[in-house]
């Protein structure tokens, strides 16, 4: 979560002792729908890619853009968007981001091709990363003392409840409506958001409030976005390939320069100092490693319950509820467990469950029954939802106090640009092993399959499955198993490297994560929020 200076308070506010007005009620209300939304929106989509795959036929990188686009502008955007609501006022961030997310949500349900979705993606995560420092900023300018611990808890349960919801939801809905609606349910929500915005939020600001980096916020986004753009069209295009070469070449001039523009500035977006402080440094590893493992790995799962098991999408959602659940019990302990343990022990432990998961993956295959399918995103959720608070904590307690909000930043950062990497990179590899094995196929025992349907079987499984429903029975079974096993092949890959990548993490955090940091209780609950 970004976190932002303490706005100023524009009106009286209680003492710890007074109880909560109907009004900061409402208020809280209002919060609690507005996180719901982002949260089962986070959640959500991975139910719907299956079928978006039916009626859209992205190809694999569209999909990857699908998924990216959303976690990939919030991740460039982080560091300014609390910025732009300390200058120009919190509750105007919360309406207009409710309304650019509701637009977007909008937008997502009524377009029939893969390109408007993503810039409808792109919109919908302009109006999301917009929503969410306000969110808290808010917060803290209307609760004070343990209400505003109390509210924190409360808005923080909320979103793990969107969160383990959302598959199920999206799930019920599928089975009854078209695609669309797992976006169309945001509507209604963000409505509600705008008007309680307007009638009972007053606003805040900093009155001293950080310059705006215009011109870092551009060469990093562009820099972030080449880079993606190269891990996802290398699998079709080639790593030696004109638009591959000239991305990355791109990408690291532009993150060039905004390393050398950043540095010199008064008010950095990114304070590159603070990679020096162990604490932090191995904070940031942890939460980003979790990230890059849990986006990609639950990419290419959605897609393995539904063409590979044969689960219909109600069942698809059923099966990432133990995801979801664990993340949301993982997390309401954390705190306590924290309080009585200290930071580093919880956070190991939640990064070891994450790893036993990811471990469970590596083993599924083509005839896999549900059961070590829900241990492993048991543990991937439940170690998610342990370690999240311990790595925030880890990264703002060894910060001073004037360097807390850019630390909380540059986490969000990070941790959005873990899985915008996590699904290119895992998805890129994992593409990349299917079709050189379903190509390799193609001289062998699919020889019979029209060369006009190659580059469809060829392209993802997913369309393969469809391609298989006009070919004869024989050789129909016979696309099947082989993209079956060459899917889940790639899927192997990419959760050894999702295992690795995470592996690393927990032996730097073992290694280097200072063993004295401790918090009270409340600085725990307020954690858990990161």
């Amino acid at each position: 979560m970004t976190a932002t200076a303490q706005p100023a308070r524009v009106s009286a506010l209680p003492t710890i002792d007074t109880p909560l007005s109907s009004k900061q009620w409402f208020i809280l209300g209002v919060l609690c729908f507005t996180i719901l939304l982002i949260s089962l929106d986070q959640t959500v989509l991975n139910v719907a890619l299956p079928t978006l795959v039916k009626d859209l036929h992205p190809s694999n990188s569209g999909l990857e853009w699908i998924v990216d686009s959303y976690t990939l502008i919030q991740a460039v955007l982080a560091l300014l968007s609390g910025r732009l609501g300390d200058r120009f006022g919190h509750r105007r961030m919360f309406v207009v981001g409710s309304a650019t997310f509701g637009v977007g949500s909008l937008g997502c349900a009524l377009v029939h091709s893969t390109w408007p979705l993503v810039a409808m993606r792109v919109l919908t995560g302009f109006g999301a990363i917009a929503l969410m420092p306000a969110t808290l900023a808010i917060i803290v300018a209307t609760f004070e003392g343990h209400h505003r611990v109390r509210a924190i808890g409360i808005w923080a349960g909320i979103g793990g409840v969107g969160g383990a919801a959302g598959p199920l939801v999206g799930g019920l809905l599928l089975k009854h409506f078209w695609w669309g609606s797992v976006f169309l349910i945001n509507v209604p929500i963000a409505a509600i958001a705008i008007v309680g915005g307007l009638v009972a939020i007053e606003e805040t600001r900093d009155r001293n409030p950080a310059k705006i980096d215009v011109a870092g916020v551009v060469l990093s986004a562009l820099g972030l976005s080449a880079l993606t753009a190269a891990v996802i069209f290398a699998p079709t295009d080639g790593w030696g390939s004109r638009t591959v070469v000239g991305l990355i070449a791109a990408a690291l001039i532009l993150l060039t320069g905004f390393y050398r523009w950043d540095s010199h500035q008064d008010e950095p977006l990114i304070d590159f100092t603070l990679f020096r402080k162990a604490g932090f440094s191995s904070g940031i590893a942890a939460v980003t490693a979790m990230f890059f493992a849990m986006f990609g790995v639950s990419f290419l799962l959605s897609q393995y319950v539904q063409f590979v098991r044969g689960a219909s999408v109600f069942g698809v959602g059923i099966r990432f509820l133990p995801l979801a659940a664990g993340s949301l019990i993982g997390s309401n302990i954390s705190a306590r467990l924290m309080h009585r343990f200290g930071v580093r022990p919880v956070l190991l432990s939640g990064m070891s469950l994450v790893v036993a998961g990811l471990a469970c993956l590596t083993a599924l295959e083509v005839n896999s029954g549900y059961l070590l399918n829900g241990i492993a995103f048991a543990c991937v959720g439940t170690g998610m939802g342990l370690a999240i608070a311990p790595a925030s904590n880890a990264v703002v307690s060894v910060l001073p106090e004037d360097k807390v909000g850019v630390g909380s930043g540059l986490r969000t950062m990070l941790q959005w640009l873990g899985g915008a990497f996590g699904v290119a990179i895992v998805g890129s590899i994992a593409t990349a092993h299917y079709r050189g094995k379903v190509n390799s196929a193609f001289t062998g025992p699919l020889r019979g399959v029209p060369a006009g349907q190659r580059s469809t079987v060829s392209e993802q499984i997913g369309r393969a499955s469809l391609a298989a429903q006009h070919l004869p029975k024989d050789l129909a079974a016979k696309v099947t198993s082989v993209t079956d096993h060459a899917f889940v092949g790639g899927m192997h890959l990419s959760s050894l490297v999702g295992l690795t990548v995470t592996v690393l993490a927990v032996i730097g955090v073992a290694i280097f994560m200072p063993r004295d940091i401790d918090i009270d209780e409340e600085e725990a609950k307020l954690a858990s929020t990161g």
